[in-house]
């Protein structure tokens, strides 16, 4: 067909139909070259999951089709109702769309993440690593005469193609593709089906719909669903990646005792005597940081040594707790483990304080217990201590505590801070009545906390990742190990590793089993993944950077003020990000 000079409506007709037809081409064009992310991602696959693929790829990249031409060709139409011109404008707009997915699908390929704003805020991101500029250009000038011969084609062919009458099928199939992957992806989202879920960042500008707000609409919580629906979850989790191989020939009994709060400044022989004390004789990390203000997290990530990413998961496949594994792999029969902030198990007037006593008081009942029983001595026990996340302590504990180092605290400040205080004192008598019953030539114990406090936000806890909130006491105690101080970057996510290594003598890499390395070794830590997987963050010491779901970055010194010009290396940051998936199966 040819522009004969007909009237304008009837050459805005016939563009709009040659339109139609080279979006449906260009769309066949597009799902082609996007196979290319499915075969990035290294999961799971089933039956459903095929299915909501093919559906996804004919859906989404119609709906991206379909808009471009709305907002870019369409309107120019009527601007230009010239066939020659519409021509090379289409195919100059296809080009440019084909080649922006074909460079996005190069870094996904190659960082697992698309392009976009996030990227540019790297420093040391650059294109080039991702792609070969000549070969962009040599591809662009070849796609470009395949695009102009497909709109003149179209063009010429547009009578014919008409005759075969199958624009509402096609149509369709694009609509139908859209709205069954969606409704696939709600299913999936509602019953947590990973294989599905699995997929969700995988297509450039995709965002599948959820269950979420119409099970809120209906009364039903999501995250009591999530709970509920862990036992139904498939399991997405390779961990750890080799058996363990564990060579000690009598390891020592683990003792590991976690405070819900403490801050590694308040270590003191003022405030904690005792630990004070403990602390000279073990090993100390002096720059450990909790890696989740979420208390349950932070103590996943220190028994895992996985992220918080992983915890749904972990949880829904019933995987042991390493530690807890070897223990009953040696042998160890006797166990304690009272981690829980139980306060079901309180009687109408208990105080926090009080449970706290009356679990310390269990604790050193058993650990007397195993001490008498010479054949079957070793243990493995766990103790979380809850008084200093809710300031309290007993009435008539009233130590002697200066706040010299606290003197921009106003009045009501200067009370809670007191008290949180006093009850990190308390808290520091129960773990001596503790450790005044442990025999540390055979026992291994482990002091930490899951996060510290901010003494400015003891009204409303605060969860910003400061690093008052995040640095936290680290002590342990390894039997025929000299006391030591560690001076570089530790986590939560060490400690895991350390415990395996020393204690039972695991001769695995940590890689195996966790993202942390052992403290006693010699490798350090750049970075630190902190957080939840919405919306986390990455620490470094001097320099805290927040990334919420979208993407969006923002940085933070120490003290939690912003800075304005601050970037995150983006090798160092996309070796991160993979070191956190290296579980993902």
């Amino acid at each position: 067909m040819i522009d004969t000079g007909n009237s304008y409506k009837d050459r805005v007709s016939r563009l709009i139909g040659w339109g139609h037809w080279f979006l449906v081409a260009n769309i066949v064009l597009a799902i082609a070259m996007s196979i290319r992310y499915i075969f990035a991602n290294n999961v799971d696959d089933s039956a459903i999951s095929i299915i909501y693929l093919v559906l996804t790829l004919i859906g989404h990249f119609g709906l991206l089709g379909i808009v471009t031409y709305i907002v870019i060709l369409f309107p120019l139409t009527f601007v230009f109702p010239s066939s020659k011109a519409m021509r090379a404008i289409g195919a100059f707009v296809a080009t440019g769309a084909i080649i922006a997915l074909l460079i996005d699908g190069s870094v996904y390929q190659n960082y697992k993440i698309h392009l976009n704003l996030m990227v540019f805020d790297l420093e040391g991101f650059n294109l080039g690593n991702s792609i070969g500029w000549s070969s962009i250009g040599l591809f662009l000038l070849a796609l470009l005469t395949v695009e102009l011969t497909l709109a003149n084609l179209i063009w010429k062919r547009l009578a014919v193609i008409r005759q075969w009458n199958v624009g509402n099928a096609i149509a369709r199939v694009f609509f139908i593709a859209f709205f069954a992957s969606h409704l696939i992806h709600i299913w999936a989202d509602a019953t947590l089906y990973q294989p599905v879920l699995s997929y969700d960042r995988t297509f450039p500008l995709s965002h599948g719909s959820t269950a979420r707000s119409f099970l809120n609409k209906y009364g039903i919580n999501v995250d009591m669903r999530q709970q509920r629906k862990q036992s139904n979850s498939p399991t997405t989790i390779s961990y750890p990646q080799q058996a363990l191989q564990c060579t000690a020939n009598s390891p020592s009994s683990l003792l590991i005792i976690n405070l819900a709060t403490a801050n590694q400044q308040f270590v003191t022989s003022e405030i904690m005597p005792y630990l004070s004390s403990f602390a000279a004789r073990s090993i100390v990390a002096k720059q450990h940081i909790s890696t989740s203000l979420v208390p349950k997290l932070a103590k996943f990530n220190l028994e895992t040594g996985l992220p918080a990413q992983y915890s749904y998961v972990f949880n829904a496949s019933n995987s042991s707790r390493l530690l807890q594994q070897q223990a009953r792999a040696y042998g160890f029969e006797r166990e304690f483990i009272s981690s829980k902030y139980k306060t079901d198990a309180m009687t109408p007037n208990q105080s926090i304080a009080s449970l706290d006593k009356a679990t310390t008081d269990k604790l050193v009942d058993f650990l007397n217990d195993s001490s008498n029983d010479p054949i079957n001595s070793a243990f493995y026990a766990d103790i979380t201590l809850f008084s200093s996340q809710e300031l309290d302590s007993p009435t008539g504990f009233k130590p002697v505590i200066a706040l010299d180092q606290q003197r921009n605290l106003s009045a009501p400040e200067r009370i809670l801070a007191q008290q949180y205080l006093r009850s990190l004192s308390y808290i520091d008598s129960l773990i001596n009545n503790i450790l005044s019953q442990v025999d540390l030539t055979t026992t291994t114990v482990v002091i930490t906390a899951n996060r510290g406090m901010d003494l400015t936000s003891l009204y409303n806890s605060s969860n910003q990742y400061s690093k008052v909130n995040l640095h936290v006491p680290l002590i342990i105690s390894l039997p025929n190990t000299a006391s030591q101080i560690i001076t570089k970057l530790t986590s939560h996510y060490d400690v895991l590793p350390t415990l395996l290594k020393h204690n039972f003598g695991c001769t695995n890499p940590s890689s195996d089993y966790s993202v942390g390395n052992d403290l006693l070794s010699t490798v350090t830590n750049e970075f630190i993944y902190l957080g939840a997987p919405d919306d986390f963050a990455i620490y470094q010491p001097q320099k805290i950077a927040e990334i919420n779901r979208y993407g969006d970055f923002r940085f933070y010194n120490e003290h939690y003020q912003r800075l304005d010009n601050a970037y995150l290396p983006f090798q160092a940051f996309i070796d991160l990000m993979a070191k956190q998936q290296r579980f993902a199966r």
